[in-house]
């Protein structure tokens, strides 16, 4: 049976939960030499990417991209941060600001998978949309 790199992200993770450092340290290096002798290190990154997800499943993390023409002030970033706890039940938010200068007005936030479009440009498309309907 093949090993997948969730499977592997999994261990790290109930290796390392709710450890001291020297142990998560120790863990982490049995679980490395596990990996580079059973000749797994080409999953090392989507491993890090998986028990990344895990992690923040099990803690109430989310993780979101926030796209605006400007740097978010901190007043935008509390409400972004506020909203995305609400929508998702999080514990905790963590945000990325990327700069676009293409994007005319508004934000488009990234969660995963999940796109929550607020640009002008993608309410425009969505008015057009409504009203070729």
């Amino acid at each position: 049976m093949r090993t997948t790199a969730k499977q592997l992200a999994q261990v790290l993770y109930e290796l390392t939960d709710n450890k001291s450092n020297a142990d998560i340290q120790k863990s982490a290096a049995d679980f490395a030499c596990y990996v580079y002798r059973n000749r797994k290190l080409k999953l090392t990154g989507k491993i890090i990417d998986q028990f990344s997800a895990i992690y923040n499943k099990e803690k109430g993390i989310v993780e979101a991209e926030v796209v605006s023409r400007k740097k978010l002030g901190d007043i935008e970033t509390k409400k972004i941060k506020h909203f995305l706890k609400e929508k998702y039940e999080a514990k905790e938010v963590i945000l990325k600001n990327i700069v676009d200068p293409g994007i005319k007005g508004g934000i488009i936030i990234r969660v995963g998978d999940e796109i929550v479009d607020g640009s002008i440009r993608g309410q425009l498309d969505r008015l057009k949309k409504a009203l070729v309907a």
